[in-house]
This record gives structure tokens, C-alpha cells and sequence, in this order.
């Protein structure tokens, strides 16, 4: 987002000053990253212009004739071009740089983006930059699901349950954060799949072990997704519809004043989808009482889902005391209609009519960072959140429905449609605060400290559920404490790096457990300490090889709802122990630097997770509980690869294979793979652009998305066998059109999704929506 988004700021300045003749483009280095703030002037005039954040420049009024060009940017070798300027004619010349490396009192400065220097960490972690992905229909959700060694599978449409599995471990261990915020307790409407490409501007994916600064009980692994907070003015407005009445909409904002610093900031978007995709269903013949042997095609009729979000910030940026000190509301809510029980396996016999969800969220937030606070090399960054959600839960009819949407009245006048009949209202408040300061002692030598603390209330009450009034009616606490401590060395003029960091976990959680009639309540208190390590270490053969190691000792602590339930669907399980494990990573990164024309990158990582008491989930519909496998073993490989030609077709691949089982010897289930859990995954992305169609600094996009899951077991693999409970494998291919006007100020796309329309099945056999459109428009301008 933040480079997409000044893409769009020097076409503001471009428009709104019209003149008789022009020089625009792009600046870039030899990876074709932008590079921000390089001096483009014509020799000898005085005229000239400083790329912004996408490295678009653009001199108004250049004179008429031969003119030399001149380019310079930190850390780059100094360029020159010449050109024939012609009167009334506007020029677009696109920049090439080549890094330089200059010395300055022992410190080599070397021009790299963010993304690349994220990626170039000794820990294991990929990058996904949201530039080309912003004009886009797709969610976070989508965006992850193409990268290696990620897997997200999901319960049906927009806003339904999903999964997402890391390199082998899944669920809560891989957690996710907002700018550095864990964003697990922050409810439904501000998950991944409702969070659309324009919010964002890269998105950080740590694969096994995690820096101290994101700091959570992450058993393997960790998404930060990070917002625009660069110091500049902007408007971002986009709008999609397409397939089941799905609309999404963002309307994102900045305001800065550079004399004074004040900052006002709006992120915003909205999504619904009635979800009413034909899926196939073994129809139940009530007088014979057995389900059709052919399926009938009928359309999902109570499965539409809402969400919305406003965020507004304000404060100062660039001042002497703080680089942003800002404060800011959230306010989201989500409605959601529930189709079946969203644990039963496959599809039920008896659909859903009445029953849904919604939620109520409101954050209050504070953050600040600083570099060079006080003394030189003293960064300081931390934040301060407080969350109230309110969410309500109702299942009281008594009717029963069939696939065609009609019902019979009163036909379980005790129970609801789901199982016991419940009108739940849930409050849950958390209040989340995170410190973290990095000194560097010298060049080679940086040390950094962090702490973070999670609090977590839940208190409830059910109109007809004796047992959750009686288990809610008391606050259920969760208190989770993280300190980490890191120490990072360098050597060989920085081409080997080795960070060393220790995390100690500090974890209390008090709750009662009522009895299925609410006359009696147990109380239980938990009370745990641990303390994990690691280290990750790169070291770069050459600019273009770098090889890397890593190794943590990671623990995760079980949720309040997985030890003591939801009050609705799963039944609590106190005898929950933590989970642990050892996380092992090494993987080589390989990329042609040095290439002007035509660009490649390899990347191949190999992972081991050996995880003792792995908490797993066992669907049982409204009986679905938590459970210990006493030892998991995870091993693997990902792979990703990329060729592009000269910043016009690009071929992308990924591709991930997971042997993950059950290493208890002592088990029945000894070798089984893990069920639910699919093991070969892959995409393969094919894009080709054409620039200035039309010659109105225009772009076209065709990007091909082939994704494809191999067929896998639902149960344990020993028992799945005698019953041939199989996931079937799915290929599908997207398709997706994007036009851009005026350097990316207008831009629409086309994309159909399952363009051939294949049978998809996902997450517990739950069957996914077949081929749909989406048309979606986007308007974006700023200014420095």
C-alpha cells in the first residue's frame, strides 16, 4: 500500500499542473524496486524533481531541445540520460540504478528496500508487497494462500471459518499481528479474510522462529501485516462487486502537514456476500429416511455475512521527539448466517435457517516509535491497545429446514437448530501493550529488549443456557506475560549475522467450569512459566547467495476456549497442557542482483517441527472438544521461484510438501498422518504487462493463478482408509484484468475466480463456491 499509494501522489502533483511539455517515469534499482527520494534535474537548468515512494518523478515545463538528465540517489551509482525534448509532448523516461557501495568512516551504506532488507533477515521470513496486488479483489486471506509453504483452507465463502497452516503447524500457533499488534483476540470482523489489499503495504511471513519484537506465544511461526504510515497525504477509494451479491468497498486517507508534523489517518472498508453459491447435496428422503444416492444441485440460503471497520488516527509525524506518536478508535462489527454446524464434517442432511452471529468491537489504541532517542542508535518503538467486544449468539428455533429453503414448524421445540437452545451475549475486554528498544553497541554488535503483556475478561449470560450463565456469570481471566531479550553480532565485513534471543512466558488463566445444568461450577486456576531460545544466522556467499539457519524453542499456551469452551459448540477440556516445540529451519535465498534486463530469484527452505503435546481439534459437532497428541513431528520442504523479463511477463512458483504424523510410539495412531491436514500444495503464477497502451501513462495486467492442493486424508490415515474419507485434490485457475490510467490514478480489474468451475471441497470436506466474477474499481491520489 505505501508504494502503491505514492505511485498515486506525484499523479495528483502531475494533473493538477498541466503543462506544455513534461519528463515522467519510474525510478528503480536492479531488483526493480523503487527507489524513494532519488534527485532526478536537467543539467543545467535548475528544474528537477525527487522521486516518491514508488519512485515516480515527474518535471513540468522542461525546456524544448537536447537536454541531459542527470540522477543520483544514496547508495547509488550517479546516472546520466540525454534526450530530445520535443514542444507540447509529454516524455516518459523509466531509470535503472545500479547499487553503489561507498565508505564513510567504516559504515558501508548500501541502497536496499524495506522489503528487501526484511527479507534478506537471518530468520526465516518471506515478504509479499501489496503494490501490484492493490487493485486487486483479493483479502489477506488470498494474498498468503500464494505464497510457499502457506495453506489456508476455508469452510465455504466470505466470512466462513478457516484454517491456516504454516510450514506444518496451524491454527492458533502461527499467529497473526497488525503492525506489530497480535490481532488473534481482536473477533471476527478484523481477521484475515475480511482485510482487503488496499490497507496494506507488505506483509511479513516469519516461518519457524520469530523475532522478540512480535511478541506472543507463536509456536511456529508469525504474519505481520503492515499498514501505510508513511509521512504524506493521500486518498484511496475503491469499490467491487461480483458473484452471490458480494460487494467490498475501502475508502483509506491520510492528511499531513510537513511544517507541523500533524497527521490525521482513516482506514476504512466494508464487505458483505450473501454466499448463496449452488453446491451438490445427497437430498434426505423423508419417507424413506436415507440420503439420495445423486446429488442435487441447490443454492446455499442462509449463509450471508457483513462486515465493516473504521479506524481513524491522528497525531504528529517527523518531530524531534517522536518519528510518530499517534492515537486512535477502531470501531467493527460483523453479522453472520449460519448455514450448518461450522464443525460438522461434509454437508448436513438438515440445513440451518435461523441461527447466526454478530459482534460488536471497539478499540482504543496508542503507538509510538522514535530512532535515536536521546542518544545516537537508541531506537524505541511500543504501542498501547484496549478492546470491548460485545458478540451475541442465537440459535433458538424450533423449525426444521431443507435444502430448498422451506421448513416445517416446531419440530424440536426444546432444542434449537444447532443443538441446545442458546441466546449467548459474550463481553470480552484485552488490553494489549507492547515495549521494545534496540541499541546498537557498535557496528557489529546490537543488543534489544521487549515486553509485552495480554490481558484477556470474558463475562456472559444466556437467556435460555443455565450453563453458560453459570460459567460466564464470573469473569474468565487470561494474563499471558512475555519478556525477550536479543543480542545480534555481525562479522566479515556484515556478511555473517547471528542473532541470539531468549523469551520468557509468564501465563495465568482462572475459569469456571459449570455442569451441563448449571447447579454447580468448579473452579480452576492455571498458572505456568517457560522459557524458550533460539538463534538465527545468515551468511551471504556473494550479493546474490545468502544461506540461512534457525532454531527456537517456542511454547504456546492453550485459549481460554480450548480448555473451557465457547458456551456454544465446544466443551471444555482443563486438562489441556501447553504445547511445545523445536522449530528447525535452513534455506538458501538466490537472486540476480547484478541483471538489468532479466530478473530470477530462488528460494528453497527445509523445515523440522518437533512439537510435544500438540493441541489439535476433534470435530464432533455441538460435543467438539481440544485435545493433546503427546507428539507430532512435522518435516518438509517449500520452494519458490521467480523469472521476470524485462518488467513485463513473470513467472512465479510455489510449491510446499509436509510430512507431518504422529511420532508417539506409543499410540495407535504411531505414523499416521495428522487428519484434516493436506501435505502437497502448490501455485503457479503467470503475469504479463503492457505499458503505455494508449499513450495516457496506462498499464495493462493479465495475471493467470493456478493453485492446486493434493488429495488428503479427513480422518487419522489408519482409520480414513476403511472408509475412504478423502478430501479430493483441487486445481483451480483465476484469471484477473488490470488497466491502469495516469501512472495508477484510475484503475479497474476483472477477475474470475474457479474459472473452470471445478469441484472444490476444503477444510472438513465443506464443499467451496464454484466460478464467480468480480469487477472492482479503485481511484488513488496523493501528494508529498
Amino acid at each position: 500500500m505505501y508504494k502503491s499509494v505514492l505511485l498515486f501522489a506525484s499523479c495528483l502533483v502531475l494533473t493538477l499542473h498541466v503543462q506544455a511539455q513534461s519528463i515522467h517515469g519510474v525510478v528503480k534499482d536492479s531488483e526493480g524496486e523503487a527507489v524513494p527520494g532519488a534527485t532526478v534535474m536537467i543539467v543545467g537548468t535548475g528544474l528537477g524533481s525527487a522521486a516518491n515512494f514508488e519512485g515516480v518523478y515527474r518535471i513540468d515545463s522542461a525546456p524544448s531541445g537536447r537536454q541531459k538528465l542527470k540522477i543520483s540517489a544514496i547508495g547509488f551509482e550517479e546516472q546520466f540520460v540525454e534526450l530530445l525534448v520535443k514542444a507540447g509532448q509529454s516524455h516518459q523516461v523509466h531509470i535503472d540504478l545500479e547499487a553503489s557501495s561507498t565508505s564513510l568512516e567504516e559504515i558501508t551504506i548500501v541502497g536496499k528496500s524495506e522489503a528487501t532488507q526484511v527479507r534478506e533477515q537471518a530468520y526465516a521470513v518471506s515478504v509479499v508487497e501489496a503494490k501490484a496486488l492493490k487493485n486487486s479483489s483479493a483479502d489477506v486471506n488470498q494474498i498468503l494462500n500464494r505464497v510457499s509453504g502457506i495453506n489456508i483452507r476455508q469452510n465455504g465463502g466470505m466470512g466462513s471459518n478457516f484454517n491456516l497452516s504454516l510450514n506444518g503447524l496451524s491454527g492458533n500457533r502461527v499467529r497473526t499481528f497488525i503492525n506489530g499488534v497480535p490481532m488473534d483476540y481482536f473477533g471476527s470482523s478484523l481477521s484475515l479474510n475480511n482485510f482487503p489489499a488496499n490497507l496494506i503495504s507488505t506483509i511479513e511471513i516469519y516461518k519457524g522462529a520469530v523475532p522478540i519484537h512480535l511478541s506472543s506465544d507463536a509456536l511456529g511461526g508469525a504474519i505481520n501485516i503492515v499498514t501505510d504510515t508513511r509521512a504524506m497525504s493521500y486518498l484511496d477509494a475503491s469499490f467491487s462487486y461480483g458473484s452471490f451479491n458480494t460487494q467490498t468497498g475501502a475508502l483509506n486517507g491520510q492528511w499531513h502537514d510537513k511544517k507541523t508534523g500533524l497527521t490525521f489517518r482513516v482506514k476504512s472498508f466494508y464487505n458483505h456476500s450473501d454466499n448463496d453459491y449452488p453446491i451438490d447435496i445427497n437430498i434426505l428422503n423423508t419417507e424413506t429416511g436415507n440420503l439420495d444416492e445423486e446429488t442435487t444441485e441447490v443454492k446455499r440460503f442462509h449463509d450471508a455475512y457483513s462486515s465493516q471497520m473504521v479506524w481513524a488516527e491522528v497525531g504528529v509525524m517527523n518531530k524531534s521527539y517522536a518519528d510518530e506518536l499517534m492515537v486512535g478508535v477502531v470501531l467493527s462489527g460483523n453479522y453472520k448466517e449460519l448455514q450448518q454446524n461450522p464443525y460438522a464434517t461434509g454437508t448436513s442432511a438438515y440445513p440451518v435457517g435461523e441461527a447466526e452471529t454478530q459482534s460488536d468491537i471497539k478499540i482504543f489504541n496508542l503507538s509510538y516509535r522514535k530512532k535515536d532517542l536521546f542518544v545516537k542508535d537508541l531506537n524505541v518503538r511500543g504501542y498501547a491497545v484496549y478492546l470491548d467486544a460485545n458478540e451475541e449468539y442465537v440459535d433458538t428455533s424450533s423449525n426444521q429446514y431443507d435444502w430448498f429453503g422451506d421448513y416445517r414448524p416446531d419440530v424440536h421445540v426444546t432444542t434449537g437448530e444447532l443443538g441446545r437452545k442458546t441466546h449467548f451475549y459474550l463481553n470480552r475486554t484485552n488490553f494489549l501493550a507492547n515495549a521494545n528498544a534496540e541499541y546498537a553497541i557498535s557496528s557489529n554488535h546490537n543488543l534489544s529488549v521487549n515486553y509485552s503483556i495480554n490481558r484477556m475478561e470474558l463475562q456472559g449470560r444466556d437467556d435460555f443456557q443455565p450453563q453458560n450463565n453459570t460459567q460466564f456469570s464470573n469473569p474468565n481471566i487470561v494474563n499471558k506475560q512475555v519478556t525477550g531479550l536479543g543480542y545480534t553480532h555481525t562479522m566479515l565485513a556484515d556478511r555473517l549475522s547471528t542473532t541470539l534471543f531468549a523469551k520468557n512466558y509468564d501465563y495465568l488463566i482462572q475459569s469456571n467450569i459449570a455442569s451441563y445444568d448449571g447447579e454447580e461450577t468448579e473452579f480452576f486456576e492455571t498458572k505456568e512459566n517457560r522459557l524458550g531460545y533460539g538463534l538465527a544466522s545468515t551468511f551471504f556467499v556473494n550479493d546474490n547467495f545468502q544461506v540461512k539457519a534457525s532454531f527456537e524453542k517456542a511454547f504456546r499456551f492453550p485459549e481460554s476456549y480450548e480448555m473451557y469452551g465457547d458456551g456454544l459448540n465446544v466443551i471444555p477440556n482443563p486438562s489441556l497442557a501447553p504445547e511445545s516445540s523445536n522449530n528447525y529451519n535452513v534455506g538458501i535465498r538466490f537472486n540476480s542482483i547484478s541483471q538489468r534486463q532479466n530478473q530470477y530469484m530462488f528460494e528453497l527452505n527445509a523445515f523440522v517441527r518437533d512439537s510435544e503435546n500438540y493441541i489439535r481439534f476433534e470435530p464432533k459437532l455441538n460435543r467438539s472438544t481440544y485435545v493433546n497428541d503427546k507428539s507430532v513431528l512435522a518435516r518438509g520442504i517449500d520452494l519458490a521461484l521467480r523469472y521476470a523479463i524485462r518488467d513485463q511477463f513473470s513467472i512465479g512458483f510455489g510449491g510446499t510438501y509436509l510430512d507431518l504424523r504422529n511420532s508417539d510410539k506409543a499410540s495407535g495412531l504411531y505414523g499416521d498422518r495428522l487428519p484434516n491436514e493436506p501435505y502437497i500444495y502448490s501455485n503457479l503464477i503467470l503475469s504479463y504487462s503492457i505499458s503505455n497502451l494508449l499513450g495516457l501513462e496506462d498499464q495493462l495486467t493479465i495475471t493467470n493463478i493456478n493453485r492446486y492442493v493434493h488429495d488428503f486424508y479427513l480422518k487419522w490415515e489408519s482409520l480414513a482408509s476403511q472408509d475412504k474419507s478423502v478430501i479430493q485434490s483441487r486445481l483451480t485457475n483465476d484469471l484477473q484484468l488490470t488497466y491502469s490510467l495516469k501512472n495508477g490514478r484510475y484503475n479497474v480489474s476483472f477477475l474470475v475466480s474457479n474459472m473452470f468451475d471445478a469441484k472444490v471441497y476444503d477444510n472438513f470436506n465443506q464443499q467451496n463456491p464454484g466460478r464467480a466474477f468480480n469487477l472492482k474499481l479503485r481511484y488513488f491520489i496523493s501528494k508529498n
